[in-house]
C-alpha cells in the first residue's frame, strides 16, 4: 500500500479496526448465545453464524497488517468478551445485535468516505470495492438473520426510554431548582416547586414517549405491509382470499381450492421465514406504547428525586449542597449510560452530560436572582 499517504492510511485503520471490533462483537454475541441455546438445530445455526463473523474479523486483522496496524491483543479480546456478556443482559439479544450492526453499518460507510478521499485511483476503487462488499454483507445480516430493512433497525427498547427519561428528569429538575434557589431561599418551597415539576414532567415525557413509540410502530408497520413482509390476515384467511379470486377467474371450486392452498403455501415459505426465527431473534411485536410511556415517565419521576429529596429534610444550605453534588455524579453517570447507543466515549458522553447540567443550572439560578420576590 505504497501509494497511501500517512493520513489516508490513518484514515482506513481507523475504519478497519472499527469494523474488526464491531465484527468481533458480533461473533462473540452469537457464540454466547449458541451456549445458552437448548435446541441443537439453533445452536448449530448460531455457532455457523458465530463461525462465520469470527472468519470475518481475521479477514479484516489481515487487511489491518497491510496498512502496517497490529493484531487483536489477547488481552483486548476477553474484555470485548465481557463487554458483549453485559450488553446481552442489559439490550437482550435482539437489541444488542440490533445495535451493533447500526455500529458496523456506520464504520463501512466511514470507510468508504475514506475509500473516495485515496488521491491515488487504483487503491481508490480497491477499497471501494471492499466497503460495497462490506455493506452488502451488513445488509444480508440484517435481512437474513434479523429479518429487518435497514428502516427497521432501532436498538435499544426499554433501556433506552429508561436512560432518556432519567437524562431529561435530571437536567430539567435541577434546572428548576437552582432557578427557584436563585429567588426564593426557603426549602420548603423549593421542595414544592421540585415536586410540582417532577410530577408535570414525567406526565410530559411518558406522553410525548408514547405518542413517539406509537408513531413509530404506525410506520413501521405501514411500511411492512407495502414491502410484504408481514401479510393481512391469517394463513387460512390469506388461502380463502385467493380461492374466491380464482372462482371468478373461471376455475371449478375444487380447482381454486387446489391453487389457492399451492400458492398460499409458497408465499408463507418465502417472505416470512428468517434464518433469525430458528435462532429466537425475530419477533412480530414491537415495542409497545405503553411500556415506553411507564418507563420514560417512571425513569424521569425517579431521578427527578435526587435534586429534590434534599429539600425536604435539610436546611436550604446544606441541601443545596447535597442536591448539586448527587445531581452532578448522576448526570456523568446517566451520560456515560447513553454511549451505550451513541456509541462514543463514555467519559466523554458523561462529561458532556455533566456540563449541560450545570450549565443550565447555572443559568436557571441566575434568572432566578434577577426576578425580586
Amino acid at each position: 500500500m505504497t501509494e497511501l499517504t500517512k493520513a489516508e492510511r490513518e484514515a482506513l485503520l481507523d475504519r478497519a479496526r472499527a469494523i474488526r471490533d464491531y465484527k468481533l462483537m458480533q461473533a462473540k454475541g452469537y457464540e454466547r448465545l449458541a451456549r445458552r441455546a437448548k435446541d441443537e438445530t439453533t445452536k448449530r445455526l448460531l455457532a455457523e453464524i458465530s463461525a462465520g463473523e469470527t472468519k470475518e474479523c481475521e479477514y479484516w486483522s489481515r487487511k489491518i497488517e497491510e496498512l502496517g496496524g497490529s493484531r487483536e491483543r489477547a488481552g483486548k479480546t476477553f474484555l470485548t468478551g465481557q463487554r458483549v456478556d453485559l450488553m446481552l443482559r442489559i439490550l437482550g439479544p435482539r437489541s444488542f445485535m440490533e445495535w451493533v450492526l447500526i455500529a458496523e453499518d456506520d464504520s463501512v460507510e466511514g470507510l468508504a468516505i475514506a475509500a473516495m478521499n485515496i488521491g491515488d485511483a487504483a487503491t481508490s476503487d480497491a477499497w471501494s470495492r471492499i466497503a460495497s462488499d462490506e455493506r452488502l454483507h451488513v445488509e444480508r445480516i440484517k435481512k437474513e438473520v434479523l429479518g429487518m430493512e435497514a428502516w427497521e433497525m432501532t436498538g435499544g427498547g426499554g433501556v433506552r426510554d429508561v436512560i432518556f427519561g432519567a437524562n431529561d428528569g435530571l437536567v430539567s429538575i435541577l434546572a428548576l431548582v437552582a432557578g427557584v434557589y436563585g429567588a426564593i431561599t426557603d426549602s420548603h418551597t423549593i421542595f414544592v416547586a421540585g415536586v410540582a415539576g417532577a410530577v408535570a414532567g414525567a406526565i410530559s415525557m411518558g406522553a410525548g414517549a408514547y405518542l413517539s413509540s406509537k408513531s413509530d410502530k404506525e410506520v413501521t408497520e405501514r411500511e411492512s405491509e407495502r414491502k410484504g413482509i408481514r401479510r393481512k390476515g391469517t394463513p387460512e384467511e390469506e388461502q380463502a382470499r385467493l380461492a374466491k379470486f380464482y372462482r371468478a377467474r373461471g376455475f371449478s371450486g375444487r380447482e381454486a381450492e387446489a391453487l389457492a392452498s399451492r400458492v398460499s403455501a409458497e408465499m408463507q415459505s418465502q417472505s416470512e421465514h428468517t434464518i433469525g426465527e430458528d435462532v429466537g431473534l425475530t419477533s412480530e411485536e414491537s415495542w409497545p406504547p405503553i411500556k415506553a410511556c411507564a418507563l420514560t415517565g417512571l425513569s424521569f419521576a425517579i431521578v427527578s428525586l435526587i435534586p429534590i429529596l434534599p429539600f425536604a429534610f435539610m436546611r436550604v444550605i446544606p441541601a443545596v449542597i447535597t442536591a448539586v453534588l448527587a445531581s452532578v455524579g448522576s448526570l456523568f453517570a446517566v451520560g456515560a449510560s447513553k454511549a451505550i447507543f451513541t456509541r462514543k466515549s463514555w467519559i466523554r458522553s458523561g462529561l458532556e452530560m455533566m456540563a449541560i447540567g450545570t450549565l443550565a443550572a447555572a443559568a436557571t439560578y441566575g434568572i432566578g436572582l434577577l426576578i425580586p420576590v
